[in-house]
């Protein structure tokens, strides 16, 4: 039962603390969460899947800082505005992938 206790308290207080890190963070610091780097010699299938995944994560931690420092009112924007760059972004790699073939 023990182990159980130390188990539950050892990923609660590695929550608080990446929850801790995230509020840290200042509006720029958030480009550290963002992971995605479009791979040439991968297929547009690949490069889709884990921009996708790249994607969502980032999100969430734009979600979470935008929701802890600005409110939820108009997060759903806000949080939009800052992904748009990174999907501009994958869509210029995937017409310059394109060009290439």
């Amino acid at each position: 039962m023990a182990t159980e206790t130390g188990i539950v308290d050892a990923i609660k207080n590695l929550a608080d603390s990446f929850d801790a890190d995230l509020m840290r963070m200042s509006e720029q610091d958030l480009e550290d969460n963002w992971h995605f780097k479009f791979d040439k010699d991968a297929s547009l299938e690949s490069n889709l899947y884990n921009f996708y995944d790249m994607l969502q994560l980032y999100g969430y931690f734009c979600k979470e800082w935008e929701e802890a420092k600005n409110g939820s009112c108009c997060i759903v924007e806000r949080v939009r505005d800052k992904l748009m760059p990174k999907i501009n972004e994958f869509a210029e790699d995937v017409k310059a992938m394109r060009v290439e073939e």
